[in-house]
């Protein structure tokens, strides 16, 4: 028989317990963020044969979640932790979408990525021969890159602990871990690109990319942070936010799903409109954010566009591969419920945030884009 822990023994084990919940409660948002980064970036859109299949979709988290959710959680601890904002986290979302497109799973280039049937109708209309690659792909790849695996996961795992969403989540031990995730994740889908895949960027491809990459990471540490929000004028309702987020944020979507019908919807015209669209509303959330109305609840409505657009879209999506209707429709219809649950929940906490914060000072709850 064990002996009773003595006194001295027992008060660590009593204090230890708090503590180690505390620490659990902490870094939740980032284990909610690692595992729903994936969902966004991979699922909502339901391109892959995979989406007929749960298991596989459940399997599949093991990859994407060290691929995608790793990455974004890293990027969201070190802005915060150097007290920054959302033009950091755009820059470093740009970065990310050109590793991973570019130097990762070499989509970006490849001609022939996994003979995807209308591959060619999304590369070719705007094809820039000396880079080897084609605007539309650009906007696609590396723009939905920022959104959907980076920003929207962030702003929605930010806006269920409005409290906390401007603070480090994680210790410096929790950061090495997302690390080494990513590393993991990374270099498998690497080794199965290169082991899949006859095709192989050139030197100057890789070369120009990683420049790239290092100059965006450069910016966003060493351009001068924004002061505190404000600027006064007039902010829209977040009901007006959601509707022009949807709009703008799903016309990249939409085009992508239209390139499996025709080649039209890859051209110059299409892809310099929707970039066009995508940066007058980027400007438009730059004027509102530095305003004294501009709240968290704005933010969410942001970033429930992006998430309701990709699930709506998902719907027109015509998978790689053979899925059944019946499967197909039944797993964008679960993960749009999935989504809406999650805004919800997120919607909640940010009134309950707003009601407690009324005898706070102005602009409490302001983003303050560094």
């Amino acid at each position: 028989m064990s002996a009773l822990p003595t006194q001295d023994r027992l008060v660590p084990m009593i204090v230890s317990r708090p503590r180690v919940r505390a620490l659990a409660s902490r870094s939740r948002p980032a284990w909610f963020l690692l595992l729903f980064a994936p969902v966004s970036a991979e699922y909502l859109i339901g391109y892959d044969d995979t989406i007929g299949n749960p298991a596989a979709l459940i399997f599949g988290l093991v990859i994407f979640a060290p691929l995608y959710g790793a990455p974004a959680v890293l990027i969201r601890e070190l802005t915060r932790r150097t007290g920054r904002g959302w033009p950091t986290m755009l820059l470093l979302g740009l970065a990310f979408g050109l590793v991973q497109a570019g130097l990762i799973d070499q989509s970006l280039f490849n001609p022939h990525y996994r003979d995807i049937s209308y591959w060619g109708n999304l590369r070719n209309p705007t094809l820039i021969h000396g880079a080897g690659t084609s605007l539309a792909m650009l906007a696609s790849f590396v723009g939905e890159h920022v959104v959907s695996s980076i920003c929207a996961p962030i702003a929605l795992a930010e806006s269920m602990v409005p409290r906390r969403s401007m603070h480090p989540w994680l210790r410096p031990s929790g950061l090495v871990i997302m690390a080494v995730l990513w590393t993991a994740g990374a270099g498998y889908v690497l080794s199965d690109t290169l082991h899949n895949e006859s095709f192989r960027p050139s030197a100057g491809q890789l070369t120009v990319t990683v420049l790239i990459v290092l100059a965006l990471i450069a910016v966003a540490f060493t351009r001068p942070r924004r002061p505190p929000v404000q600027a006064t004028g007039p902010v829209p309702a977040p009901v007006l936010v959601l509707v022009l987020s949807t709009l703008c944020l799903g016309v990249r979507p939409l085009l992508d799903s239209l390139c499996d019908r025709t080649a039209t919807a890859g051209g110059w015209a299409p892809t310099l409109a929707g970039l066009a669209i995508l940066l007058s509303f980027g400007l438009l959330l730059r004027r509102w954010s530095s305003r004294t109305g501009w709240t968290g609840r704005h933010v969410l409505a942001v970033a429930a566009g992006a998430l309701l657009s990709v699930t709506a879209v998902a719907f027109t999506v015509e998978p790689v591969g053979h899925v059944g209707p019946g499967a197909k429709y039944a797993a964008n219809s679960a993960l749009f419920v999935l989504v809406l649950v999650l805004l919800r929940a997120a919607l909640v906490r940010q009134r309950v945030r707003r009601r407690r914060s009324k005898c706070a000072l102005p602009g409490t709850d302001a983003e303050i884009a560094g």
